[in-house]
């Protein structure tokens, strides 16, 4: 399996207080991770230094942007736009989506980074933009909802809404913070058979605390505590680390 995404001895301090002690970890394309953990162990501030929102104190990030073991580059501390055209996406717990505008044109402008409509007329009626939509659409559901105005959308269909807006910029790497957070059962249920088939194409990194939800959808399981690697493995393995139990999951069964 090509590896996508290696951090090595990663760390960051805020005001002299170390928040990320050493942390390494290795992403694999087409796989999704579940990155676990106590509040304050550090996952989300993880992310922000893999989307380059934080730079870190030390350590590397390194992304491969080639199709071989070869191909890596260091994108430690880059800005977070270069490393978003590099091809990697983060999706936010709170949907970022044009409340104004409709289903479509929220894809649009994904597609195109450009929200003046004349600018976008040429690339809306490509072949490119026609195919990718319909791809799109397929994956989160939304085909009969294109007219629709984002802001009228269900707390889940929302949620799609932004995956949507992901994928249309076709990165390498998504980054999720709790995606199913305040879904109806029946929303989670379709974001579980979402995510599986997204993780077909595409490396997903998810945060989450239900693990329930953990259980349906991933691949490996990376646990952090106080800023460092605490344990990794499939969900069962984790489920029976002693250590993982202790300081995390308790006597939850």
């Amino acid at each position: 399996m090509t590896v996508l995404l290696e951090i090595k001895d990663l760390k960051k301090n805020f005001s002299g207080i170390e928040v990320i002690r050493g942390f390494n970890l290795t992403l694999n394309e087409k796989t999704l991770s579940c990155l676990v953990g106590p509040n304050g162990a550090g996952k989300t501030t993880t992310i922000d230094l893999i989307t380059g929102r934080l730079r870190p104190t030390s350590g590397q990030i390194l992304l491969n942007i080639g199709s071989d073991m070869n191909s890596f580059k260091d994108i430690t501390g880059l800005n977070e736009a270069v490393i978003a055209q590099m091809g990697i996406s983060r999706k936010f717990q709170v949907p970022a989506v044009f409340k104004e505008l409709s289903v479509k044109q929220n894809l649009e402008v994904a597609f195109s980074n450009e929200v003046n409509p004349f600018k976008n007329l040429l690339k809306f009626s490509s072949k490119e933009f026609g195919e990718r939509l319909d791809e799109v659409l397929q994956l989160i559901g939304l085909g009969g909802r294109l007219p629709i105005v984002a802001g009228t959308l269900s707390h889940g269909e929302t949620q799609w809404l932004e995956i949507g807006m992901v994928l249309m910029k076709k990165p390498s790497l998504i980054l999720f913070d709790e995606p199913v957070a305040g879904m109806t059962e029946g929303e989670i249920e379709k974001t579980v058979g979402m995510l599986n088939e997204l993780k077909k194409s595409v490396a997903l990194m998810v945060i989450e605390h239900d693990m329930g939800f953990v259980r349906d959808i991933a691949d490996i399981v990376t646990v952090m505590h106080m800023g460092s690697l605490l344990a990794e493995g499939s969900i069962a393995d984790i489920e029976k680390n002693s250590d993982v139990r202790e300081v995390y999951l308790g006597s939850e069964e």
